[in-house]
């Protein structure tokens, strides 16, 4: 099936309040897909009818094509979830963790030992886990998201707990689960590694899931422009006047200079334009020694969201 998730019209309301409200969402087999979205955007509330934690007033949630109500336990199979929260017996090992979550999801204990050490606890699957740290913890919920090699793995706030190093670690073994052949649903708050991460992001707000797309398609949508930053031999001068007026004259949706610093010139223009605009500086006879491209990233575009939903 093309999609692995598709989301219908869904709504939840407690009393007065929408937390979600008719989002429709549609993810393809083998993306990474990004769910962003401030506090009490209805994130978590949207994570929950996915996962059938939590029904829907309206609206339906497929997974590969089967509902909760057509075989819950085939859909929940398809399934695999980190929980942002984590909470473990502590008087248990690793081991004894991992092999009581594999039983409730009817998988073998042989398959346990290979799971914890694929997250790093191989030489700790023995340790109780209540002297694990935060980390540590954080890697045995990926462990038990895993055991039953879901289809679609959701992952809310992944990074919690873990240092820089396990960061690092995560965003590898997610480019690998995803090169496997698994789907990765995740939410966070660090708009770095979800730029680093995904093919397409989605931005809720008030309970809605109004902006859907890839970085360049959001890029187009709110008219960001990047920033050229432009080091050249000696102040323009009449070079640039000239190259203004020409661009300008030519193509109006050309660069636009918007400051002059000594040696260094400053503009911005579309994604696609950057190297016709470094040509064009040389056509026009202004030389330059080096550049630096500031492409508008994430957090831009979440400030363009939050700003037209504040309006």
């Amino acid at each position: 099936m093309e999609n692995i998730l598709r989301v219908e019209r869904a709504s939840k309301t407690y009393g007065a309040y929408a937390a979600v409200n008719e989002v429709d969402l549609e993810i393809p087999r083998g993306e990474i897909f990004a769910l962003l979205g401030h506090n009490g955007a209805g994130k978590s509330t949207l994570i929950k009818i996915i996962l059938g934690l939590a029904q829907p007033g309206a609206g339906s949630v497929l997974i590969e094509g089967c509902t909760y109500r057509q075989n819950r336990l085939e859909t929940r199979m398809k399934v695999g979830y980190l929980p942002e929260r984590l909470s473990f017996y502590d008087n248990l090992t690793a081991w004894e963790t991992i092999c009581f979550y594999a039983k409730l999801k009817g998988i073998n204990e042989s398959q346990c030992e290979a799971v914890l050490a694929e997250v790093g606890l191989g030489d700790a699957m023995h340790k109780r886990v209540g002297a694990y740290s935060k980390g540590m913890q954080q890697r045995l919920g990926l462990a038990q998201a895993i055991v039953h090699r879901p289809s679609l793995l959701i992952l809310d706030e992944p990074t919690t707990g873990l240092d820089p190093s396990g960061v690092l670690w995560l965003k590898e073994k997610i480019r690998a689960w995803n090169k496997a052949g698994t789907t990765i649903f995740f939410s966070s708050h660090n708009l770095g590694d979800v730029e680093e991460l995904t093919h397409r992001v989605g931005i809720m707000c008030k309970g809605r899931l109004d902006v859907v797309g890839t970085m360049a398609e959001l890029q187009k949508q709110y008219g960001l422009k990047a920033i050229l930053r432009v080091m050249v031999t000696e102040p323009p001068g009449a070079d640039l006047e000239m190259f203004v007026a020409t661009q300008s004259q030519q193509d109006p949706r050309g660069p636009v200079w918007i400051r002059e610093e000594g040696n260094r010139l400053v503009m911005t223009c579309e994604a696609h334009e950057k190297g016709w605009a470094l040509e064009s500086l040389l056509e026009h006879g202004i030389r330059f020694t080096d550049f630096r491209v500031e492409e508008p990233g994430l957090d831009a575009i979440y400030r363009e969201v939050m700003s037209g939903e504040a309006n």
